[in-house]
């Protein structure tokens, strides 16, 4: 037979349950208390009244020789003869003699004192002492009865008043864990230290979550990038070889023609060997220097120099990805005689390239569009990758790219990144 799952009862009813037992406990304790107290005191009363009552009625008895007529409403007196039976009484009393002192029965007290010739008995029913007794209890018990009501109700009032926010806090973990928002924010003004406490920490482990996944999502966008900046790299100079090689295939070319046909196709090849070279190799130091950087992707273009110590939180090889796209940017859409200039500085905690042309700048339309995947204002050819490539991989570094361009006017594309130490400030 299955075990039957136990289903855990809420905070709120334990704590219900928790301060109604403890009310109830404490007061049945004290009621306990207080009517043993009390029967305690009136018996040990009526005891001291009993002996007085008894001596005085002995001292009249041996005086004059009679018992009182009268007695008051639950007493009773009995005289024994030295045989021990009862020779007078009145009231309820038994027919032998008790034995001396005091003893007390179920419902009386009685008092047995020696005489000349036997024995005196003065007995007192314990109604005086039962009846207040009786009267506590019940009122102990209606009390304790409202008591605990009372304390259920404001347990009740604090139980919720404690886990309310707990349960908020608990829908709140619900929704987040069946939507994945991770950018909610935690109410963390809460009275209780300790569910502030805890609200506080789950707020810091969604902002933990929320870098965590950010830093993933980043880390898919520049591979993503990366693997179509391949494909665009290698497209162009892999069809120039192929075109290359079946024209030489089909002797179509001769002579000079053919020559310069298969040093084209060479260098195409050696772009693409370099390019494999490229992606063959690790990505290297997590910093790089931007000016070591922008110097090797000058290519004879002017180089507008900045400080030499200029380091920036990404890969060198990265870097000069998207200083590459940025100048084959600026070569395709512009005239062959068209001024390039790079350069970079260093803008407090921000290190700062730009690559600019006097070229023949964007329409306004263009630019909106010029960081779009696919897009092309013109036909100058490509795949219209270039910037958009160049903004995926700077910006999941956190860095920017901005574009000012105007018509007739040129076009000048600034990069920034996030500046590092060098590393050896690191080591």
């Amino acid at each position: 037979m299955a075990k039957r799952e136990r289903r855990p009862h809420s905070l709120s009813r334990r704590l219900l349950v928790a301060m109604v037992a403890l009310v109830g406990a404490s007061l049945l304790l004290a009621a306990f208390g207080a009517v043993y107290f009390l029967r305690s005191v009136l018996v040990h009363n009526l005891r001291s009244q009993l002996v007085a009552s008894a001596h005085s009625t002995v001292g009249f008895y041996l005086h004059t020789g009679a018992v009182p007529a009268r007695l008051p409403l639950g007493e009773s007196i009995a005289i024994y003869g030295a045989n021990g039976r009862r020779a007078f009484a009145i009231g309820s009393v038994p027919s032998a003699a008790p034995p001396l002192g005091l003893s007390q029965q179920a419902r009386s007290l009685r008092y047995t004192v020696p005489v000349p010739g036997g024995l005196f008995l003065e007995e007192v029913n314990m109604t005086s002492v039962n009846r207040p007794v009786h009267v506590l209890e019940g009122v102990l018990a209606l009390v304790t009865l409202a008591a605990v009501l009372l304390a259920g109700i404001v347990a009740q009032g604090v139980a919720r008043g404690l886990t309310a926010p707990l349960s908020s806090l608990s829908a709140e973990a619900t929704r987040i864990s069946e939507t994945g928002d991770l950018e909610t924010s935690l109410p963390t003004d809460h009275s209780v230290r300790e569910i502030r406490d805890l609200a506080e920490a789950l707020q810091q482990m969604l902002d933990r979550l929320g870098q965590m996944f950010g830093a993933l999502e980043a880390s898919e966008q520049r591979e993503r990038a990366l693997r179509e900046m391949t494909l665009h790299d290698l497209r162009t100079p892999l069809s120039t070889v192929l075109g290359t090689l079946e024209l030489l295939a089909g002797g179509r070319l001769q002579g000079s023609a053919a020559v310069e046909a298969a040093s084209l196709a060479q260098r195409e090849a050696g772009r693409l060997a370099a390019r494999i070279r490229d992606l063959d190799t690790k990505e290297g130091e997590p910093v790089s220097n931007l000016g070591q950087v922008i110097g090797r992707a000058a290519r004879g273009h002017r180089l507008s120099g900045g400080p030499q110590d200029t380091w920036i939180a990404a890969p060198a090889a990265e870097v000069g990805q998207v200083i590459d796209l940025l100048v084959d940017n600026a070569v395709r859409h512009n005239p062959p005689d068209t001024d390039i200039e790079l350069g970079w500085r260093r803008a407090t905690d921000m290190a700062v390239a730009w690559v600019r042309d006097n070229g023949v700048g964007m329409t306004q339309e263009t630019a909106e569009h010029a960081f779009e995947r696919f897009y092309r204002g013109d036909s100058a050819g490509g795949l219209g990758l270039g910037l958009a490539l160049a903004r995926v991989l700077v910006e999941s570094r956190g860095g920017t790219v901005e574009l000012e361009t105007s018509p007739g006017q040129g076009t000048r594309v600034t990069v920034r990144w996030p500046a590092a130490p060098p590393p050896e400030a690191q080591a």
